[in-house]
């Protein structure tokens, strides 16, 4: 019997000892290589390298916007989160520094750690709640970082930015008292930085944190694991907000590292982070700047200083916007800290880019865009004319009356030219008759209008074009050859329709940005021109252009008497629209002004100067537009034009 037992257990001892010497084989024969993998996985950190934002440029290098170095105040993520073991050692090394109880020691730390944000709120400036939501934003970002990688990080024992972007003065005096806080430093880092603070700001735009929504958005275009973790927005992030920083935000935001490396400091995989392309602009930082001083601050009869309205400069043979103004501005560096005020400003709305984004009645200037669609559809040639009396319908009837019947006149039979040159709203009634709504609103398609300008900019829009389905009748065909009624554009429309004429009927959509070609070494195009001819013969465009040319240097044109003294040859086209009374309310129509309910705050006019320059070789063409002028066009954008063409003349454009 007990030989028996003694059997058993040494069959079942053998057994065991047979499987776990299989085991052993196993793992020390065929399964080395897994776990030696998973034991240098697990005694390895990875660890995110930032990339830094490239730069933006103007026509002649001159940077518009960088990434400058700054200073940080940052939180050991340990103590953002309250980690048992690091909070533990802190405990700990009080106690011992101090010679106190646990009790006494943990009561301590808390007193350290409330020191820590309140010093913090002191010195740097930052409200608690703005850390807070900083706090948070971190732990997120370091949470997001371990789920791509899938291990242990390194942000995970690494201080995080609670303040960012301090001077050197915050950054010194909070270092002063970091013996008195714990977890705290304070780390050079970068932020955004726009050396011209207002200059170009609607056009440059700016950069904020990346929101859950853009995260989400961004997240469904990676292809593969490696690209989400270079490429994915993580908390904290910045991202193009507006203008350039944001229709660039893909090369100019770079992608980001990585790199693995064992706790004893081996590196066993790098990939080095991308720092962002340079974009350049075809702007020139310096006719910006005049452009802004002329439309601003020039002193103009009868229109009050403080003007809000846009103005833009062509290269006409290229398409190249040189200048593109909007009044008014902001600072891009305090916009953090106006923000309040920025937003909260309906009167003058300083964050539209009216350049691209608000819709203005037109008026005149888009009398030379109807002549092109009657002498290019054939409905009228240099030989029609039209006879206007002063009226269209009758003498009593205030509507489709031309201006000039304020004097009880008419301005007799005009052909095209004549028409332009007297801006005669009669003929254009009569012509947009003719032409038809459907026949104009093609026709202003093909110049461009129905269109986004094509800058690239992401707060463009297309001119509001009445539907002929919706107006049948005659009505809103005669409103739109004057350039009022329902139709709405953007000064950067008008000025590239100026430089369609110019070019003899050539259309070219603007251009604004360019990126370096790496393989030649040269700036191209951020995204492709759109080039094509109009169907008119250049003969047709000829009678616009010396109708226009007679607007300003004729003794009967409309801007004579004040264009006088302009320092090159131009032709131009005045234009003052009718303008709707701004109030107090709501902008329900998503253009930009306040326009329906509430108290009247401002009247007046929508006044305009259109053209190009010079006449026989034109080499710019501009738009400038004044919003509730209390006077005409001719008065209050000409001497502005004059200006500008002077700048234009001193930079080497004409």
């Amino acid at each position: 019997m007990y030989e028996r037992r003694l059997k058993v257990f040494l069959v079942i001892v053998g057994v065991g000892t047979l499987a776990v010497a299989g085991r052993l084989v196993r793992m020390q024969l065929l399964d080395a290589g897994l776990y030696r993998a998973q034991a240098a996985e697990m005694l390895t950190l990875t660890e995110v390298l930032p990339t830094a934002r490239g730069r933006v440029l103007d026509r002649k290098d001159r940077v518009l916007a960088l990434d400058e170095a700054c200073f940080d105040f940052c939180l050991d993520y340990r103590m953002l989160t309250e980690e048992p073991r690091w909070l533990s050692r802190q405990v700990r090394a009080i106690r011992r520094e101090l010679g106190v109880s646990t009790a006494q020691a943990e009561r301590v730390y808390a007193e350290r750690v409330k020191r820590t944000w309140d010093l913090a709120e002191r010195l740097s400036g930052a409200s608690r709640n703005e850390m807070s939501q900083a706090a948070q934003a971190a732990i997120r970002r370091v949470r997001a970082i371990h789920e791509i990688v899938g291990g242990d990080v390194r942000e995970e024992i690494q201080p995080h930015a609670i303040v960012t972007g301090l001077d050197e003065p915050a950054a010194v005096a909070l270092r002063l008292r970091l013996e008195e806080m714990i977890g705290a430093c304070v780390l050079p880092s970068h932020h955004r930085w726009y050396p011209f603070g207002e200059d170009a700001c609607h056009v440059i735009g700016r950069v904020g944190q990346v929101s859950a929504a853009e995260q989400r958005a961004q997240a469904k275009n990676c292809n593969s694991p490696l690209e989400a973790k270079l490429t994915r927005y993580l908390d904290g992030d910045m991202i193009g907000k507006s203008g350039v920083e944001k229709a660039c935000e893909g090369p100019l935001r770079g992608r980001r590292g990585y790199r693995r490396t064992r706790r004893a400091g081996q590196v066993v995989q790098e990939i080095k982070a991308e720092f962002g392309k340079d974009i350049r602009l075809t702007l020139d930082l310096q006719l910006q700047q005049k452009v802004a001083d002329a439309l601003g601050r020039m002193q103009i009869p009868d229109v009050p200083g403080n003007r809000r309205g846009a103005a833009v400069v062509i290269d006409v043979p290229t398409g190249e916007v040189l200048a593109m103004v909007s009044l008014p501005t902001y600072d891009l560096n305090r916009y953090r800290q106006q923000f309040p005020k920025l937003a909260g400003d309906t009167l003058n709305l300083p964050l539209w880019n009216r350049c691209v984004s608000v819709l203005y009645p037109p008026g005149s200037t888009f009398k030379p865009m109807a002549a092109i669609a009657g002498l290019g559809s054939g409905r009228i040639d240099a030989h029609s004319q039209f006879d206007c009396p002063g009226y269209l319908v009758s003498p009593t009837y205030e509507a489709f009356r031309c201006w000039i019947w304020q004097y009880r006149t008419g301005h007799g039979s005009l052909d095209v030219v004549g028409a332009l040159e007297h801006s005669c709203n009669v003929f254009f009634y009569k012509l947009g008759q003719r032409l038809g709504l459907a026949r104009q609103v093609e026709w202003l398609g093909k110049m461009g209008f129905a269109d986004p300008p094509g800058t690239g900019l992401p707060e463009e829009r297309p001119s509001r074009l009445p539907d002929p389905v919706e107006f049948p009748g005659p009505g809103e065909a005669r409103y739109l050859a004057i350039g009022q009624g329902t139709v709405g554009t953007t000064p950067l429309h008008v000025a590239n329709g100026m430089a369609t004429i110019a070019r003899g009927g050539e259309f070219r959509s603007p251009l604004l940005l360019e990126v370096l070609d790496e393989a030649g070494g040269r700036w191209r195009p951020f995204q492709p021109q759109r080039v094509r001819r109009l169907p008119i013969a250049p003969e047709l465009v000829h009678l616009v252009q010396e109708g226009m040319w007679r607007v300003v240097n004729s003794p009967n044109g409309t801007a004579y008497s004040h264009a006088r003294g302009l320092p090159v040859e131009t032709c131009a086209k005045t234009g003052t629209a009718e303008t709707a009374p701004q109030r107090r309310g709501i902008d329900d129509d998503g253009d930009g002004r306040i326009d329906r309910w509430g108290e009247i705050v401002r009247v007046g006019n929508t006044a305009w100067f259109a053209g190009y320059a010079p006449y026989r070789n034109p080499r710019i063409a501009f738009a400038i537009v004044v919003e509730y002028s209390p006077v005409s066009g001719g008065p209050t954008c000409a001497p502005i034009a004059r200006k500008i063409l002077q700048d234009c003349r001193e930079l080497g454009y004409l």
